[in-house]
């Protein structure tokens, strides 16, 4: 089976050549490899070019600067899907371990085909000291992660999707970042797919816990991060109700909930003046408009 690796990358030249050392240091070597670059500055670009070109097998493409869900778009729509089969989003600084797409081979074939086409593999994504881990679970009514016997999310760093299933559907571009990958693993569930977890699929977060401008205090001592955060939850909990699993009780009530706590944790970070940019991050406007992805 072949596996091809969609990697974004913004303003990071250091962590992106980790990431390509480990990902092209694997038993099994990817069969593609996109790097979609969002980087502003065009001598950080040119050092991610150069980067790149240290890798044979590995496409450099400008990227659309729209957030990270474009981002993947434009990455994972660079690889035709005659190419591949099946396809990974890592980040820049996530690093796979030797074995990863091994194993990876190794748990599809053990699946029907009838039923591999339509199952998601996730693994586990860590931070470096292994104090943290991030594995796949679920969201909760109000939009929050929670872990799962049965996987209704993925661990986004450590996934594999069908390369055909983004034929159907796309990152939702709605979404700067935050449950964005929540939300993608919802609409694969309506359309049938499974979420299956292998723990040993693992990866590293290289860059987890790292210093980053979007974690400066933007509005009272909401970050930029936690804002956009917030805006996502919103947005993606309307969506979900509203549009994937319709249902205009649950909707209801999880507007109010959401309303009434929003307004006392704002309250109590002392930043209620965030609500307003909150709701301008989250585009709710424009889930009762006509959009397509």
């Amino acid at each position: 089976m072949r596996v091809s690796a969609c990697i974004t990358t913004r303003n990071r030249t250091e962590y992106l050549a980790a990431c390509l050392l480990a990902l092209w240091s694997s038993h099994t070597k990817p069969h593609y490899v996109v790097v979609s670059d969002d980087s502003p500055d065009d001598e950080i670009k040119e050092k991610n070019y150069e980067v790149v070109q240290q890798y044979p097998g590995t496409t450099y493409i400008k990227g659309p600067c729209r957030g990270v869900c474009a981002n993947r778009n434009n990455a994972v729509n660079a690889i035709p899907a005659s190419e591949t089969d099946l396809v990974a989003f890592i980040d820049d600084d996530i690093c796979v371990e030797p074995n990863f797409i091994e194993l990876a081979i190794e748990q599809y074939t053990q699946i029907p085909p009838e039923q591999r086409r339509f199952t998601i593999l996730s693994g586990v994504s860590r931070s470096p000291s292994g104090n943290y881990e991030m594995a796949p679970g679920k969201l909760s009514f109000q939009g929050y992660f929670r872990s799962a016997e049965i996987p209704q999310t993925v661990a986004i760093h450590a996934a594999l999707f069908p390369r055909q299933f983004f034929e159907q559907e796309q990152w939702d571009e709605n979404i700067f970042f935050g449950y964005e990958d929540a939300e993608l693993c919802l609409r694969a569930l309506k359309r049938g797919y499974k979420i299956v977890h292998d723990p040993k699929l693992r990866v590293v977060h290289a860059g987890a816990g790292a210093n980053s401008s979007l974690h400066v205090p933007d509005i009272g001592t909401m970050t930029n991060y936690e804002i956009s955060v917030e805006a996502a939850r919103l947005y993606i909990g309307i969506k979900r109700y509203k549009d994937l699993f319709p249902d205009l009780g649950k909707l209801l009530v999880f507007i109010s909930l959401y309303t009434v706590h929003m307004t006392a944790y704002l309250l109590k970070r002392g930043s209620i003046q965030a609500w307003p940019e909150i709701i301008r991050r989250s585009r709710i406007q424009r889930l009762w408009q006509s959009y397509s992805f």
